[in-house]
């Protein structure tokens, strides 16, 4: 199996009673495959990350599921972590489950809005009558195009 650089990294939230015999047994979990780096903030209640090495797809793996368990039990609040392996980098999405979901939807409309910003990029719509045009009858799609110039740098 492949094995390629890897390096996870960013800080999490995490809750006021988080101690350091959690942060150890992950690092002593995850310290076999991996460089691990936890360093608690107990100021700003905060765990910085960096974990890296050179592994498979299939210690990345967890190593991020790992992570999200920490996430899972003891973070306060969602968190996006940069993950890269081989020269990829993903966005690792962890903490509580209604927050990482709220985190992913918002990922996703601006990956929408990332695409508005595309050269010659064709939209159909559909528009939607007003109250004063309801008894009007017609085609309500349409089509236009978009060309977005770069600005001046």
């Amino acid at each position: 199996m492949e094995k390629g650089d890897y390096v996870l990294s960013g800080a999490l939230a995490v809750q006021d009673d988080l101690d350091a015999e959690q942060i150890d047994r992950v690092s002593r979990h995850l310290g076999g495959i991996a460089t691990v780096y936890l360093a608690h903030d107990t100021v700003a209640h905060s765990v910085a990350i960096r974990i890296s090495g050179t592994m498979s797809p299939d210690d990345t793996r967890i190593v991020e599921k790992r992570i999200e368990k920490f996430a899972e039990e003891y973070c306060s609040a969602g968190a996006i972590l940069l993950s890269e392996w081989n020269g990829l980098s993903t966005w690792l999405v962890v903490g509580m489950n209604w927050q990482v979901q709220c985190l992913l939807k918002f990922a996703a409309v601006e990956e929408q809005f990332a695409r508005l910003a595309q050269k010659d990029i064709d939209f159909l719509v559909r528009l939607e009558p007003s109250d004063s045009a309801q008894g009007r009858s017609g085609n309500l799609v349409t089509s236009f195009s978009v060309a977005v110039e770069e600005p001046f740098r």
